[in-house]
């Protein structure tokens, strides 16, 4: 039973008074994230949709301002970890990134260094935006949009040593070639040295890599390589290292120098010139026949000269027992494969200051061919 109350004597309130709560209206401006006073925690808060974000590059979605680092640091882990799950596409990631960004920096908080914890069941938001990342053929060529991957490394930079293998590690379990190249390439991954930097330059891009699987049962593939200023890192920095990614395992395919403190176990003199083949983390063990090939630059570009093309340069590295990841410390498995340029006739000639196999360019050009099986005849790829 509904009981009328009796009005109070001099009572200013209208006998047809609103409701205690207020009520936002369509016309009303409504009220915005920055006056969210509590924390949201990463079970429980709602992200923005991205049709509502475009042009909020700098929103604030999140006040941070009243707490303490530590609240500020939990409250963005949970953040990247609802962009992570969702798969959250910029951009609406761009902005809660740099709202995140900002409110970290503000309160001495490292938001480079969030990132790069394995907060996410064991590994960086970044291997888990590269994980779930569709591959690149599936991307829509008429978005013009970059992707939650794309707007995480954008912060992350630096990248430390754990991180970059953390992201190595990722690009392998998807398999993602064209990815890891160009992230290799890029100046943040850090893929060559100092020396490399000093001698091609910080704004030319790196040594090109293109893999090519074979249709069929055997682990078949090649990759085809172009070295740039062969010689000259050679004798200056006196390593090149190419890694690439085929047949589920990462590959480092190396040019180096014997250091003049080799070990005379290896057989090796020092100031050699070889080529090594190796397994990086994560890759399983196989048996590999491989070898390195190097045509004459003048016939790959159809030369109508009188001379006789060179014949083609090949190094053969072959495993005795299955190639197999480092560290290891097995006697059944070997840690890499390595050849000296002085097991072959003409390779030797890549020493020579104006060697016919290096192109006017500087450029060496590289065919690496191999099968993933144990192979006694000499035939690699047939």
């Amino acid at each position: 039973m509904i009981i009328d109350k009796a009005p109070l004597p001099n009572d200013p309130t209208p006998s047809e008074a609103p409701p205690a709560y207020d009520i936002v209206t369509s016309g009303a401006p409504s009220t915005t994230h920055s006056d969210i006073k509590s924390p949201v925690s990463s079970s429980s808060s709602a992200l923005p949709s991205a049709s509502g974000t475009k042009g909020k590059g700098r929103a604030q979605w999140f006040q941070f301002g009243s707490k303490t680092s530590k609240d500020v640091k939990s409250t963005t882990l949970g953040l990247v970890r609802d962009l992570v799950r969702e798969e959250f596409q910029s951009p609406a990631a761009f902005g809660i990134l740099q709202s995140c960004a900002e409110a970290c920096s503000s309160h001495g908080v490292s938001f480079s260094s969030i990132l790069q914890e394995k907060s996410i069941e064991g590994h960086t938001p970044l291997y888990w935006a590269i994980v779930k990342r569709r591959p690149d053929e599936s991307q829509d060529d008429g978005a013009n949009v970059q992707d939650l991957l794309t707007a995480l490394l954008s912060h992350s930079a630096p990248l430390a040593q754990a991180t970059m293998a953390d992201v190595r590690h990722a690009c392998l379990v998807t398999s993602d070639q064209p990815l890891f190249q160009r992230l290799r390439q890029s100046p943040d991954f850090g893929a060559g040295s100092a020396v490399d930097e000093l001698l091609i330059g910080a704004t030319l891009p790196p040594d090109d890599v293109e893999v090519v699987n074979f249709p069929d049962d055997e682990g078949s593939f090649a990759v085809n390589i172009e070295i740039m200023k062969f010689q000259k890192r050679m004798m200056i920095a006196k390593n090149i290292t190419i890694e690439f990614i085929a047949r589920s395992r990462m590959w480092r395919l190396a040019f180096f120098v014997v250091p003049e403190n080799c070990s005379t176990r290896s057989g090796r003199r020092p100031g050699s010139w070889c080529v090594s083949l190796s397994l990086m983390a994560h890759s399983p063990p196989t048996w590999v026949d491989s070898r390195v090939l190097i045509a004459d630059p003048n016939q790959s570009r159809g030369s109508t000269g009188s001379s006789k093309p060179k014949p083609t340069i090949s190094m053969r590295l072959k495993s005795s027992r299955p190639l197999t990841a480092p560290p290891y410390r097995g006697h059944d498995g070997v840690t890499e494969v390595v050849v000296t340029f002085e097991d072959s006739q003409m390779a030797t000639s890549l020493q020579y200051s104006e060697s016919s196999y290096i192109a006017p360019d500087e450029k060496l050009r590289v065919r690496f061919e191999a099968r993933l099986s144990k192979q006694d005849s000499e035939c690699i790829i047939c």
